[in-house]
């Protein structure tokens, strides 16, 4: 790969407009190396969270389906979540299976970390894949959670997505990449 020439911007100031436990809000101060000042560039935190691309022994995909406000609508998604403070990428995978789903065991591996949007964001979600996993326990449900659990094959999930079922890019993305980086 080429190195490129480009030069990061400089950040002049921060002001905090908003910090709360699910989002930071900050506007920047910053200076382009062509010596251009922004003076109000906003940028985003949201807390870290892992998705969870899990499959049991049929090879059938988990999926949930759970109303998203931003959206207004019932979302067809892979299970995710927050990861808690302490925990890892893959110990928070682990316990949002078990949470959302009541599924557990399987073979489980870290596959990528992602920032969540690069121009403004300052979170990131990490991919995760479990096989094999198996029934285990009940769900334990967050207090804003209502979650159904569905099984999809590779077809069903492709499916889904080509008719927007499912729209969550990130998701979207990172099964995409799952499929082609497995050859499955």
């Amino acid at each position: 790969m080429k190195e490129s020439k480009l030069k990061p911007w400089k950040t002049l100031s921060t002001e905090n407009l908003l910090d709360s436990r699910w989002l930071r809000v900050d506007k920047e101060t910053c200076e382009l190396p062509t010596g251009k000042v922004i003076s109000d560039f906003y940028t985003i935190w949201q807390p870290d969270w892992v998705l969870i691309l899990a499959e049991d022994a049929q090879g059938r995909f988990l999926m949930e389906r759970q109303y998203r406000q931003g959206t207004h609508s019932i979302s067809l998604e892979f299970p995710a979540g927050i990861i808690d403070k302490g925990e890892t990428p893959l110990e928070a995978a682990k316990r949002e299976l078990q949470e959302e789903c009541a599924h557990g065991g399987g073979a489980w591996k870290f596959l990528r970390e992602f920032p969540m949007n690069p121009d403004r964001h300052r979170g990131r979600f990490f991919v995760v894949s479990a096989t094999g996993v198996l029934p285990s326990g009940n769900t334990h449900f967050d207090s804003t959670e209502n979650i159904e659990t569905l099984f999809y094959s590779k077809e069903q999930v492709l499916a889904a997505i080509r008719s927007c079922e499912m729209n969550h890019p990130h998701q979207i993305a990172s099964f995409l990449l799952y499929l082609d980086m497995y050859k499955r």
